[in-house]
């Protein structure tokens, strides 16, 4: 048997091109994914009159948190800071990408002969004869066999490995979209700085809903009063 008609007719190239195109469609498909995902959650989605559907603009988020601060006189304050936040700058952006694909194929074929012959055939002759001459005599023997046999013993074996190693990373925000949203993170500065006097309890004195009860003065981004 000749060990190279073995491995004829392997089909190479979908062992291995096969994972590598399986692992490049992937990468379209999770690419799909990430920008359908900033699309979906990152922006305003605008219906036209026929029904299509287009980025508008960034979903933005509000925050408001308080932080001391003092008036023209040096007492005390509490200034209430309004911004606005790009949401895709605070929640995680799915990337995921194939970087490594290891194809491994092993395929082992065994092959032994092995012949043996040796002859064992039954056969057996046996003769005796007796001569006589004046006071001598003599007597003969014969004694034979022959034995014939013949074996033959042949074995293969053959096997083959397949393993495919695939391994995805998330690469997290694209650069592109990231210088994007410090730009927009930089122009985010506070919409609205309102400077409040402090209780009892050093907090803003507020009604049941919540609201301020006080008429706050308006700040800058300098801290300087304006009016509204």
């Amino acid at each position: 048997m000749n060990i190279a008609n073995q491995f004829k007719g392997l089909p190479m190239e979908s062992l291995i091109g096969g994972p590598l195109k399986a692992a490049c469609e992937a990468n379209v498909l999770m690419a799909r994914a990430t920008s359908d995902y900033i699309n979906d959650v990152g922006f305003n989605q605008i219906v036209d009159a026929d029904g299509n559907v287009t980025p508008g603009a960034p979903r933005m988020v509000d925050f408001a948190f308080e932080r001391p601060g003092a008036d023209a006189e040096g007492n005390p304050t509490i200034e209430l800071v309004k911004i606005k936040v790009p949401i895709l700058a605070i929640v995680p952006i799915p990337n995921l990408q194939v970087n490594t694909v290891d194809v491994t194929f092993d395929m082992e074929v065994k092959n032994s002969m092995s012949s043996t012959e040796k002859m064992d055939m039954a056969a057996s002759l046996e003769a005796s004869a007796s001569v006589g001459i004046g006071p001598f005599s003599a007597s003969v023997k014969i004694t034979g066999s022959v034995s014939s046999s013949k074996e033959n013993t042949r074995s293969s074996d053959s096997s083959a490995k397949y393993h495919v190693a695939v391994n995805a990373q998330n690469f997290g925000m694209p650069e592109g979209l990231a210088r994007v949203l410090d730009l927009m993170s930089q122009a985010a500065a506070p919409r609205r700085i309102e400077q409040y006097k402090p209780n009892a309890d050093g907090e803003i004195e507020r009604d049941d809903q919540g609201n301020p009860t006080e008429t706050p003065v308006i700040l800058d981004n300098t801290d300087t009063p304006v009016e509204e």
